[in-house]
């Protein structure tokens, strides 16, 4: 044991005395890194590698892609439907306007203005009356100014054009000058003759243009045309000579101008009319236009002249229809 720790005793003596001569001395100066050359990229020093884990190769968490990711990451978080703004809930964004005006695509449905109504009803039932005058082509037979009257039937072709045909009534009386019967052969100068007044009824037909100049009133024009016959009774005598005759009768056609106003005191129900024309004829035939042969007192065949055919018309008319 002794001679065992004497050897250990000189080398720990041994070893403090060259650690205190170490000691005892300055330590000596880092040497300096030298410069780097100048364009030459510094040395890039090792990064010490990490060991990996071949367990997790593969491997890729859950979730958006990576690109996806990034641009959630970028875009501001939208907003919370479900969390009302009370201002906008107060002052709610303005509709948007309304589509065209078709009933079934659109709830409530719209109401549309109101259009101008145009009337349905286009017969006129009308009746008329007036004064109507016939120009005679003699001045030893002349036909006075008569009472004309009749109904009258309408329908609107165009609210600015109506067709119509009416019937006439009229009785006119007939002046006699002296020797208004003589034939030349047969001369009546101590006889007086008397003729009734002549009969007359026409059919006719018309087309009336009209132009409203306000809303209720308007100018009408008329286009017509009557086919008339009257009768014309035996003609009565005193005197020298009593004939006795037979009735005569007479057609012809009366082609007539017009114009007057119309008025609708009642818009669409009553129509109101003044209307003036002018007329000739034509065609006029009949026994009434022939020499009447008669027979005297004592029983001679005489023969009386015939009556001057009508030369033209003149007549003003007021009618008042029903708009049906």
């Amino acid at each position: 044991m002794k001679r065992l720790s004497l050897p250990i005793v000189r080398l720990a003596a041994a070893t403090l005395a060259v650690s205190g001569t170490t000691w005892g001395q300055p330590a000596p100066a880092t040497p300096e890194p030298a410069p780097a050359a100048p364009g030459a990229p510094a040395p890039t020093a090792p990064t010490p590698t990490a060991p990996t884990d071949s367990s997790l190769e593969g491997y890729a968490p859950p979730g958006p892609p990576a690109s996806e990711a990034d641009d959630a990451d970028a875009a501001p978080p939208a907003p919370d439907e479900t969390v009302v703004d009370p201002a906008a809930a107060e002052d709610p964004p303005p509709a948007p306007p309304l589509g065209p005006p078709v009933a079934s695509e659109q709830g409530p449905k719209p109401v549309l203005a109101a259009e101008s109504r145009q009337p349905s009803r286009r017969v006129h039932l009308g009746f008329y009356a007036g004064v109507s005058h016939r120009s005679s082509e003699s001045d030893r037979v002349t036909y006075d100014p008569s009472f004309a009257f009749g109904p009258s039937a309408g329908v609107e072709l165009w609210r600015w054009l109506r067709a119509e045909a009416y019937a006439r009534f009229e009785s006119f009386p007939v002046q006699l000058r002296a020797g208004a019967f003589d034939t030349g052969e047969y001369n009546y100068p101590e006889t007086t003759f008397a003729q009734p007044a002549l009969d007359a009824t026409g059919l006719g037909f018309r087309l009336l243009p009209t132009w409203m100049v306000l809303d209720r009133l308007g100018v009408q024009a008329s286009f017509d045309v009557m086919w008339t016959r009257f009768t014309a009774t035996a003609p009565s005598s005193s005197g020298a000579t009593v004939v006795r005759s037979a009735e005569r009768a007479g057609v012809g056609l009366n082609y007539k101008l017009g114009l007057g106003v119309v008025a609708e005191p009642i818009p669409d129900w009553l129509e109101l009319a003044a209307t003036g024309s002018y007329g000739i004829f034509t065609g006029q035939t009949g026994s009434a236009f022939e020499v009447l042969q008669a027979f005297d007192q004592t029983g001679h065949i005489v023969h009386l002249a015939p009556l001057p055919r009508f030369q033209n018309s003149l007549e003003l008319l007021f009618t008042v229809a029903l708009i049906l």
